[in-house]
């Protein structure tokens, strides 16, 4: 079972029981990664923080030194708008192989994304967050850049991986030559209020971001469904309207065979560990028995995979747990798990998570639609 990085980090005495509740609680109140929070407050180095990660996700890592002396014909391999929404890039190239760092590195669909562009054969590593963002700003980009992802090197490359549509509104789209201009970001004037938190622990600084993640009722989540233009989008849409019913969650994505974890929103958990979870979609599991529109609802059943799908969720375990499939054309494209211990009106409140879930669907499909379209 793959640990979780708080407690690998725990064990290595990288950082304190008080830091790590300091560091839960930014993620909680700004959303984010944890590895990322701890950085940010100076809880961990980064040294610290990669061998957690490669130790949680089993691939090597590559450190912000590495990455700031990489040239920029490298880093332009894969779009900088796309590079920074995956948060990838190339470091190294030996022969016909290229080093990635990736903050995903066992995402199959961060990864497929990456051969669409490269055409070549790549070796994953983690790296921070900070590391990667920070590297790609750096970039002396050219707006006359070829605007078809799929041409290297003079020749098409071929996408890994099946072709059909849910698999396709994974892949990159076309680019514009407005896409390659340079992304504007606020610099951070050092006036931001600080956030309540518990008692003995570092002040939390709040975010921009309160007020564009806070929970959704039914109608403000179907109306700012109808202005969605990506996956990522509606994914954090269908998070937001279910944590105005679970304390917690998490959306898992099937992709190219596997299950695997994509976003998530509550107290306690992490997008980190979220994201290390990977499933053979042929396991079974409490997920198997998911798979109509009305999903699960109640305590899960012993076995190691369910688990793991508890432990995800933080401390403390979830005593029952809510499981909503959303379906593509009657097909399982994403599960939506949260903890469902504090429901008083379990009926309610699953009727309104598959609601929610099928709500999804329809924006998934119309993106689909759209692809197909601009094709």
């Amino acid at each position: 079972m793959v640990k979780r990085l708080g407690e690998i980090l725990l064990e290595r005495g990288a950082i304190a029981i008080a830091e790590l509740h300091t560091g839960l609680e930014a993620c909680h109140y700004n959303g984010g990664r944890l590895g990322t929070q701890l950085l940010k407050f100076g809880f961990v180095d980064e040294h610290a923080l990669l061998e957690a990660l490669s130790e949680q996700l089993d691939v090597p890592s590559v450190s912000s030194a590495v990455l700031r002396r990489v040239p920029d014909r490298l880093k332009r391999l894969i779009p900088t708008h796309v590079a920074r929404r995956i948060q990838a890039m190339v470091f190294e190239k030996r022969g016909e192989n290229l080093g990635v760092a990736m903050t995903t590195p066992r995402n199959p669909a961060a990864i497929e994304e990456v051969i669409s562009y490269l055409g070549l054969d790549i070796k994953p590593h983690v790296a921070t967050e900070t590391a990667i963002l920070e590297a790609l700003t750096e970039i002396q980009e050219y707006p006359t850049e070829t605007a078809d992802p799929n041409r290297r090197h003079g020749r098409r490359v071929r996408s890994a991986g099946t072709t059909d549509a849910w698999d396709r509104l994974w892949k990159p789209p076309r680019l514009r030559s407005s896409d390659l201009l340079n992304v504007k970001q606020k610099k951070d004037n050092g006036n931001n209020p600080l956030a309540s938190t518990f008692p003995g622990l570092s002040p939390i600084p709040k975010s921009n971001r309160a007020a564009a993640t806070r929970p959704l009722d039914s109608k403000a989540y179907r109306q700012l469904l109808c202005q969605a233009d990506n996956r990522d989008e509606v994914g954090e849409l269908l998070l937001r309207r279910a944590s105005a019913i679970l304390d917690r969650c998490f959306l898992l994505v099937v992709h190219t065979g596997k299950i695997v974890g994509w976003l998530a929103k509550g107290a306690g958990v992490v997008v980190d560990d979220v994201q290390s979870f990977s499933i053979p979609t042929e396991t079974k599991s409490v997920l198997s028995e998911a798979g109509d529109e009305n999903g699960f609802w109640g305590r899960i059943p012993p076995g190691e995979t369910n688990g793991l799908l508890t432990s995800t969720l933080g401390d403390p375990p979830p005593t029952e747990i809510a499981i909503i499939p959303v379906l593509v054309k009657n097909r399982v494209v994403a599960y939506l798990v949260g903890d469902a211990s504090n429901s008083r009106t379990p009926n309610l409140h699953r009727e309104a998570l598959v609601d929610a879930a099928q709500k999804a669907s329809i924006a998934f499909e119309v993106l689909i639609l759209k692809k197909k379209i601009v094709s």
